[in-house]
């Protein structure tokens, strides 16, 4: 029999609830829209959409539960709808035969080993270039707490037992196949396909790309050999173990906006932050040569909610846009950045183990960075930087919470992918030159990516793209920091989806996906300093994998809109059949390549210490 609900997991429910039924009937949430694109809206329009944002702002922060809540009216719903409220468990059935899908969760540890902090050979990655950031260790949280970073692991069936594997990797970033050894994304697919027999092409991994995060790309300064072989280990253990952890269930699926509350509400020092601003911007803005905005990102948080047949919570997953930044440069403690912390929060929100943070198309979208302690930095008091952090968390959780209570059943059935290797001509020579310039064991001074076939073919970079849907749910999986107009591409040329997730750094890191191509001058020009058009391989990429997206999409039974505008009127469509002209399937497991310097620590002269 279902266990009554306890009086204060129940108060917190209806407080959930009561902003979800305000915001079905307008109540307090009211709707927003922007201005189409390269207009200019009036002065008191745009103060009002403040003033709405600001209110909605507030509305979700005032009902975010200081309790543990139950779960949600809208999980509840679901379970109860499908008739599959059960009265008991056996066997991990969670008394849910009939429910449309399974799901499982998982999560395992990728702190360093003392060893590791111990050899100075452990840096964090991100900001500028060179050997920068020595960790010293774990980011201590303004509470007190020793943070710690994690491998996130979700595994998702249908019926007939198609199976799609999702897991994030906190971290800088992760290539699909290393010169040290086989401890890329694409070894932790080959394995865990091995292990569960979900074909290659249905499972993604991606990075959260936190700048407080350890450097597995190193430009920054690296990280030491057995630590990849670590992180690949503990990756495939996670997924494995997802697997393995799946149950009957219903998904639920879930969005919002978030937007900063009134200072006043949220607790932030006042000018720290703007209210009624997105919790994502862009780093660059109006072209005024060609009159497209580079101000545009994707500002939607997303969330997929596995609810079991009692309607307990497996676990969430959490989709946004914000690049990991939150903390500065001068950080040397490790941490997931917002993604993790973010996670951990809706973990103790809504009562589930897991939860995993995907993060979407954070090319050119950074985060505000209101601080709350006045006194940051001082003789015992936090660092600004973890102020920042938890300051930024305290706002963006709640509006996790708020999409999942207003969550709806994943419409649709059935499991379904597609993957090409793409190949495409390097251009940019400084970041092939680090990247591709010998092999020695230099920290800091040339990339981790593999430089053999077929990852690397002479200039011609070979890597991943994929798209799946779950249910109406559309999935696209991008290798790098993709620029949100990739997004906004896809959904323009494709149509009958529930909803658009978007997993960023996925399957590999060949950094900016900068589109549309037209943009790239004005990308480079408008903000000198800015490293966009440093760390990318070739100008063109960004067009190439909404092509190759927009193909799979369709490919997967979403029907083409017909657009020929993609980025819309300021931009020209690419040419997408020559671009995808050279797009394969992938050719299977690729020989590793050799790696004669052992655990790589050792600097050879000239090079620093």
């Amino acid at each position: 029999m279902r266990l009554p609900i306890p009086p204060r997991r129940r108060r917190a429910l209806a407080a959930l609830s009561a902003v979800a039924t305000a915001a079905a009937l307008g109540l307090v949430l009211p709707a927003v829209h922007s201005a189409p694109q390269g207009s200019a809206p009036a002065a008191d329009t745009v103060a009002q959409v403040a003033a709405q944002r600001a209110a909605q702002a507030a509305a979700v922060y005032r009902a975010y539960p200081a309790a543990t809540p139950a779960p949600t009216a809208g999980a509840q719903a679901a379970a109860t709808a499908t008739g599959t409220a059960s009265s008991g468990r056996q066997g991990g059935n969670h008394g849910g035969r009939n429910l449309p899908w399974r799901a499982g969760f998982d999560k395992e540890l990728l702190d360093p080993s003392a060893g590791d902090l111990a050899s100075h050979n452990f840096h964090l990655g991100g900001y500028g270039i060179f050997p920068t950031r020595q960790s010293t260790g774990p980011l201590v949280d303004g509470d007190g707490s020793v943070e710690h970073i994690y491998v996130r692991a979700l595994a998702v069936s249908d019926k007939q037992g198609h199976t799609m594997l999702m897991a994030a990797l906190e971290n800088q970033g992760t290539f699909t196949a290393y010169k040290q050894g086989p401890f890329g994304i694409d070894d932790v697919r080959e394995q865990v396909a091995h292990d569960t027999g979900v074909p290659v092409d249905m499972i993604v991994v991606n990075s959260d790309h936190s700048h407080a995060g350890p450097d597995l790309i190193g430009l920054w300064g690296g990280v030491p050999v057995d630590y990849l072989q670590y992180v690949h280990d503990q990756a495939v253990l996670a997924l494995d173990r997802a697997y393995a952890a799946r149950v009957p269930a219903q998904l639920l699926v879930g969005s919002d906006t978030p937007v900063v509350p009134d200072p006043s509400v949220g607790g932030y020092i006042p000018g720290t932050a703007k209210p009624g601003e997105d919790m994502v911007h862009s780093q660059f803005g109006l072209d005024t040569l060609t009159n497209y905005d580079d101000g545009a990102v994707d500002t939607e948080l997303r969330v997929l909610q596995a609810v079991d047949g009692d309607g307990n919570m497996l676990g969430t997953l959490i989709n946004y846009a914000a690049h990991a930044t939150v903390m500065g440069g001068g950080n040397v403690q490790y941490s997931a950045d917002w993604p993790g912390r973010v996670a951990r929060a809706t973990e103790t929100a809504l009562s589930e183990p897991v939860a995993v943070t995907m993060v979407a198309d954070v090319g050119r979208s950074q985060p505000p960075r209101p601080n709350s302690n006045p006194s940051c930095g001082q003789t015992g008091q936090e660092s600004c930087d973890v102020d920042q952090l938890d300051t930024y968390t305290h706002l963006l959780a709640p509006w996790v919470t708020q999409a999942v209570a207003t969550a709806t059943p994943v419409t649709g059935s059935g499991i379904a992918g597609g993957e090409v290797m793409t190949r495409e001509e390097g251009t940019n020579g400084a970041l092939l030159g680090a990247t591709y310039s010998g092999e020695v064991p230099v920290r800091g001074y040339g990339a981790y990516r593999s430089s053999t076939p077929p990852w690397i073919t002479g200039t011609v970079i070979g890597t991943f793209v994929s798209v799946h849907r779950i249910g109406d749910v559309l999935l696209t999986a991008a290798p790098g920091e993709a620029y949100p107009d990739i997004r906004f591409g896809v959904s323009r040329s494709v149509r009958g989806y529930q909803s658009l997730f978007t997993f960023g750094l996925a399957n590999d890191q060949l950094g900016y996906l900068i589109a549309p191509t037209t943009e790239y001058a004005w990308i480079t020009g408008s903000n000198p300093g800015n490293d966009n058009a440093l760390f990318n391989v070739a100008a063109q990429y960004g067009d190439h994998v909404m092509c190759t997206q927009t193909a799979l999409a369709e490919s997967l039974g979403f029907p083409a809109t017909g657009n020929a505008a993609p980025y819309g009127a300021n931009a020209p469509a690419p040419n997408c059949a020559a671009l995808t002209a050279t797009d394969v399937l992938p050719a299977g497991p690729a020989p590793q390549q050799p790696w004669p310097f052992g655990d790589g620590t050792a600097l050879p002269s000239p090079f620093p210490q």
